[in-house]
């Protein structure tokens, strides 16, 4: 009973041991199990989606296998200009014209297991997906020459996983129907090697002058072989180095797959890579060449783009081009007059954009073959000299602190981290305005004021209009970079100025259209790079330098709303004394400008300073030549005619030169100035330097009868400058003007009857400011009275009153002769001659006047001297009495005395 019992008991207590509260737990799934359903659901997904994509794949043209599609060219008006392939100029090479030396180069450094896959690579595969999982999708290709055919011919050159897709499809299939040889013959022939040249018959042509391959010396056929990856990049005459590296990579891959010993690999990479280069053949014949090149490199820098083949997959490409433009550029690179018998070294690039858009329109890049390139536009930076002033200087000072254009800068050397920096000339004018600085290009106001803008501030403005530099030391205030900018850089950041502030950064591009349907744009969206009144401010200084007295006049065109500015950067110092060269030489000219319609941007220069043939510098002609271009480029498009539009947040206010403060009602016009503030910002103050002198007061003429004098006094209230002008005249005949320091003056000799005019005027001597004249008169008592109408003249009287008179009055006929030789002879210092003297007959003058003539100028024509009376006397009343009555100016005293 008891062992039942405990039996019982033990049975309970491991029942109650394995008692667990709550619910009971579901069975978990296995998380192996999970992974295998997701992979075989995935698998599935991906296995029905690469069927549908391989399903959806282009067919193997044959006819597409052999020849590569034509991209073509548009113009901004939907024109096409020309196509980016010509079938005709292609040297075709068959698979038994290529000797093995040539297949193995391409084979080895593009694809060493091409005789041994299907079409795939797949450890080829594994290592790019490898290299895309650290350096991004798209970072390194898996493609085999195989696929490279199918990818040129059939395909684009997209990156996406759709045409990854289709591509590996393909060319398993292309693999199955084609042989390697017939493939690798394909593929040797589509290839392109720049310079608009496809297939490897037509490269050795071109390159080296070669009619057949075998003809190739290894050296130049692994140059060849290397080409392909990058062709511009690797240009054995534009980039010889990157060339020559490229070209022994090949020769390595070589030697290490055992198609060539080490001895032939080192003795090949010991060869100059432009040993055997035909230059003379690598012109191009392609119309507007130097926008083409352009265009290729705009389309390869837009998303997705990198890889496309623009000379063969077909495309429409609707560019920006203004062939009117394009022509101009071309035109004057090539056939201006003033570059005709330049040195051929001597180069030039030109960009020119729209104003309201930054679409390119017109490359002109170099001169002679130079012109078939777009380096010289977009590729060649060079320091910007004082055309980056506006970017880096005042137009950040606007922006941020609101500066009016007549702001006063101090123009004297500055001194910066022990660098004294002076203006171009080494003077200094003091102090000038913002707009003054500018139009005269003086370099010290520029630096000062990029000083107080900062660094910052001015970085993040000039990156806004797609000048990118990561910082600015001082020197970059007058344009001092290390790397420099291109015209295009420039041509696109002034056309902001231009646009309201508002930056489009420069494309060639509008759409492209691939075979397909697919259309592409490019992803360019308006920066608001500053505020709309600086961009009109800096706009407005920009025209200054286009005028009288600016920098830029040579480059101006009549008619044109034109702005701009010049620039030049010098050569080193030590450079110009080591090699003999004057200060004034010049290492890069610029001219930069824009209207409403075009922006424009020139370069001049060389491309080194100092090479076998000599040392290369521009002179002061040639520094004129970025002026001239620009101005015969300019006056060739076809501009709208309109101005600039000032915005309201813009006001012009008339102030007074060197001040902040409005111009005062008498300030002179020469002293004027009209200049542009942001509305809100205007002075209240008024110029009180030349307000008009206080009014002369109790200005009095009084005749003096106890001396026979006039007494003339009057009060003042002005200080030590103070000078007084005195205007007279007598019977309203003027007398000479005179200046005195004294507020009073006496006129001697007054005489009887004669009304005496006086006005004074109070002059700063120091301002040159004037008051308003006081006058005065008084008539001095005594004098006879004139005849009456009709009465005739006494002897008294003056005898211009009977001109000619007759034999009966005056005396006889050599009497009159002579007295009017006389006449005729005065010639004082107021009396001009023939005033007052009868040319025959009696004068009818009084037997009492004196002649005017110096001794032995009175005589008649028998040579005798006057009859008794006339003149002999001296009183100094009569001689006043005759000018008078001749109407001659009347002599007053010196009243300063």
């Amino acid at each position: 009973m008891s062992n039942e019992y405990r039996s019982r008991q033990e049975r309970r207590q491991a029942a109650d041991k394995g008692y667990q509260h709550g619910p009971k737990k579901k069975k978990k799934f296995p998380l192996f199990k999970a992974i295998v359903a997701f992979i075989v659901i995935m698998f599935i997904i991906g296995t029905i989606s690469v069927g549908v994509i391989m399903a959806k794949s282009p067919k193997l043209d044959p006819d597409k296998l052999k020849t590569p599609l034509s991209s073509q060219i548009y113009d901004k008006d939907g024109k096409m200009v020309t196509s980016l392939f010509s079938e005709q100029n292609r040297v075709k090479a068959g698979i038994k014209d290529i000797p093995p030396n040539v297949r193995d180069a391409f084979v080895a450094v593009e694809d060493v297991r091409f005789y041994k896959h299907p079409g795939v690579d797949v450890r080829r595969i594994f290592g790019a997906a490898l290299a895309n999982v650290t350096g991004g999708f798209g970072s390194q290709g898996g493609s085999t020459i195989t696929q490279q055919v199918v990818k040129n011919t059939i395909l684009t050159n997209q990156k996406s996983l759709t045409r990854k897709i289709q591509e590996a499809y393909l060319a398993i299939k292309l693999e199955k129907k084609y042989s390697k040889e017939q493939i690798l013959e394909m593929y040797l022939n589509k290839i392109y090697f720049g310079h608009n040249v496809y297939g490897i018959g037509t490269a050795a042509k071109t390159y080296f002058d070669v009619d057949r391959l075998d003809q190739l010396t290894l050296p130049q056929t692994a140059l060849l072989a290397g080409l392909p990856k990058a062709p511009s990049n690797y240009d054995p005459l534009n980039h010889p180095e990157a060339a020559e590296k490229r070209r022994n990579v090949v020769l390595g891959q070589m030697e290490k797959y055992g198609y060539i010993t080490k001895s032939e690999a080192d003795k090949a990479k010991a060869t100059p890579v432009t040993k055997g280069l035909h230059k003379g053949s690598l012109q191009e014949t392609r119309i507007h060449e130097a926008y083409l090149q352009q265009v290729i490199k705009d389309i390869h820098k837009m998303d997705g783009m990198k890889n496309v083949d623009v000379f063969a997959d077909g495309l429409k490409i609707y560019t920006n081009m203004d062939t009117k433009a394009q022509e101009a550029t071309e035109d004057v690179l090539q056939n201006a007059s003033f570059l005709k018998n330049e040195n051929k070294k001597l180069q030039s690039g030109i960009a020119i954009v729209d104003t309201k858009t930054g679409s390119i329109r017109a490359i002109g890049s170099g001169r002679e073959e130079n012109l078939m390139s777009a380096y010289y536009a977009s590729g060649n930076q060079r320091q910007p000299g004082s055309t980056i002033k506006p970017i880096l200087d005042y137009g950040p000072a606007i922006d941020h602190f609101k500066w009016n254009t007549g702001h006063i800068l101090k123009d004297s050397p500055i001194t910066i981290n022990g660098s004294t920096i002076h203006n171009f000339n080494d003077e200094g004018f003091g102090e000038v305005s913002m707009r003054t600085a500018l139009a005269k290009s003086e370099n010290t106001p520029a630096v000062r004021t990029f000083m107080e803008v900062g660094e910052d501030k001015a970085v993040d403005f000039a990156n806004k209009l797609g000048i990118n530099i990561d910082s600015a030391p001082p020197a970059y205030a007058i344009g001092g970079f290390q790397k420099g900018i291109t015209p295009l850089n420039l041509a696109g950041a002034y056309a902001a100025f231009g646009n309201e502030g508002v930056y489009n950064a420069p494309t060639t591009i509008r759409k492209i259209e691939f075979p397909n349907g697919d259309v592409v744009k490019p992803d360019n969206k308006p920066v608001k790079a500053m505020n709309d009144f600086t961009a009109y401010m800096v706009t407005d200084m920009l025209k200054d330098v286009m005028k009288s007295g600016g920098t830029g006049t040579m480059a101006n065109v009549p008619g044109l709303n034109l702005a701009g500015k010049t620039g030049t950067t010098n050569l080193p110092k030590e450079f110009r004394d080591a090699n003999g060269i004057p200060k004034s030489a010049t290492n890069d000219a610029w001219m930069a400008g824009y209207t409403p319609s075009y922006s424009a941007a020139v370069w001049t220069g060389y491309n080194s300073k100092k090479d076998k043939e000599g040392v290369h510098y521009l002179d002061t002609n040639q520094r004129n030549y970025s002026k001239l271009i620009f101005k015969e480029v300019m006056s060739r498009l076809n501009h709208d005619g309109s101005d600039f539009k000032r915005p309201n947040s813009v006001v012009d206010v008339t102030l007074e030169k060197g001040t902040n403060k409005k111009a005062g009602e008498f300030t002179p016009d020469d002293q004027k100035t009209k200049e542009l503030f942001v509305r809100g910002t205007e002075p209240s103050e008024v110029s009180d330097k030349y307000d008009q002198p206080a009014s002369i007061e109790g200005l009095n003429a009084k005749y003096n009868e106890g001396k026979k004098a006039i007494d003339v006094k009057w009060n003042y209230k002005g200080n030590d400058k103070t000078v007084y002008k005195v205007a007279a005249s007598v019977d309203g005949t003027p007398a000479a003007e005179q200046t005195i320091k004294d507020k009073s003056f006496t006129v001697p000799n007054a005489e009887a009857g004669k009304t005496y005019s006086f006005q004074v005027t109070a002059i700063n001597s120091e301002t040159g400011k004037e008051s308003p004249p006081a006058q005065t008169s008084v008539t001095v008592p005594g004098g006879e009275k004139p005849p009456e109408e009709g009465t005739p003249p006494d002897k008294n009287n003056p005898g211009d009153q009977n001109q000619g008179g007759n034999e009966n009055q005056g005396g006889n006929q050599d009497q009159g002769q002579n007295q009017g030789d006389q006449n005729q002879n005065q010639g004082g210092e107021n009396n001009p001659p023939d005033q007052g003297g009868n040319q025959e007959g009696n004068t009818g003058q009084p037997d009492n006047t004196e002649p005017q003539n110096p001794p032995g100028q009175g005589e008649n024509q028998n040579g005798q001297r006057n009859g008794p009376g006339q003149g002999n006397g001296n009183d100094q009343n009569q001689r006043q009495q005759q000018q008078q009555n001749e109407q001659q100016t009347p002599a007053l005293p010196d009243l300063s005395q």
